[in-house]
């Protein structure tokens, strides 16, 4: 009977409460990556101040941005509400964080006029 109520409490324990709809991750991720300087994936996961700001200083210089997207690729980004984003997939965040490696190394390499 104790192992019955043990593993009863361990599964209460594991499961996060979720406050609102989660946002999808793969959505986030695009939005981050194609309309970063714009903030839109911060408005998508409820941060409108933080999307406006974004919006009027470029994503900070890009360099928001940067964390922005390895955070969402190593998935330590949360929405409004403090929930993970729903759909992680670490294959994909780890391609993510290949074609960012490659887009950097491609700016560095290109030439400059």
């Amino acid at each position: 009977m104790t192992m019955y109520k043990d593993t009863q409490a361990s599964q209460m324990q594991e499961q996060p409460v979720v406050y609102g709809k989660k946002k999808n991750w793969l959505a986030t991720m695009l939005l981050c990556a194609f309309l970063g300087p714009f903030g839109i994936h911060r408005f998508y996961t409820g941060y409108p101040i933080i999307g406006i700001i974004q919006l009027l200083s470029f994503g900070g210089c890009c360099i928001w941005i940067l964390i922005d997207y390895i955070m969402l690729a190593l998935n330590k980004y949360k929405d409004k509400n403090e929930n993970e984003l729903d759909e992680y997939n670490g294959t994909v965040g780890f391609i993510f964080i290949i074609l960012l490696i490659i887009g950097v190394i491609a700016g560095i390499l290109s030439p400059h006029s």
